[in-house]
C-alpha cells in the first residue's frame, strides 16, 4: 500500500507547525467533524460481542503498522516496536488466525465493507450528501464504538 496518513516524525518540516495547529483546532471543535460523532454516540449500548471485535479491529490496526509503518518495515528493531506500541490503542486483543468475517446485516460487516471499499472523497468531489455521509459514518462507527 502506498504510504498514507500524517506522520508526526516529520514535524521538522516548514509545513508542521500551521498543519498542527489546524489538525488541534479541528479535532477539538464542538462543531467539527469528529466531537459531534463522539457526543452522539458515546451513551450508546454496546454487547460483550461488539466490545471483542472492537479489540480484535485493534489488534489489527497494530498490525498493520507494524507491517507497513515506514520506519518499521525495513527492519524491525526494538526502538521501532516500542514506538508502535505506545502509539496504539490502550487496549487490544490478538487471537491467532481470527477470521474478520462478521454476520452478514451485522454493524461489525457494514463496518468492513466500509474498510473494504473506501470511498475516494477527491474523486468524489470532496464528499456526498450529508444523509450519505452520516450512514457511512454510522456504518464505520457501529463496529468500533468505544
Amino acid at each position: 500500500p502506498a504510504p498514507a496518513g500524517v506522520f508526526f516524525d516529520d514535524l521538522a518540516e516548514a509545513w508542521a507547525p500551521a498543519f498542527c495547529e489546524d489538525l488541534l483546532a479541528s479535532a477539538l471543535d464542538s462543531t467539527g467533524p469528529y466531537l459531534p460523532l463522539v457526543e452522539r454516540r458515546r451513551s450508546l449500548p454496546h454487547s460483550e460481542a461488539e466490545k471483542a471485535w472492537q479489540l480484535l479491529r485493534r489488534g489489527r490496526y497494530i498490525e498493520f503498522n507494524l507491517l507497513y509503518d515506514r520506519g518499521v518495515r525495513f527492519g524491525l528493531s526494538p526502538d521501532s516496536v516500542e514506538r508502535v506500541l505506545v502509539s496504539s490503542p490502550p487496549l487490544v486483543a490478538f487471537r491467532y488466525k481470527a477470521s474478520a468475517e462478521q454476520p452478514e446485516g451485522s454493524r461489525e460487516a457494514a463496518t468492513l465493507d466500509v474498510l473494504r471499499h473506501p470511498r475516494d472523497w477527491v474523486a468524489a468531489g470532496g464528499g456526498a450528501s450529508s444523509a450519505s455521509r452520516e450512514g457511512d459514518s454510522a456504518a464505520a462507527a457501529g463496529g468500533g464504538r468505544e
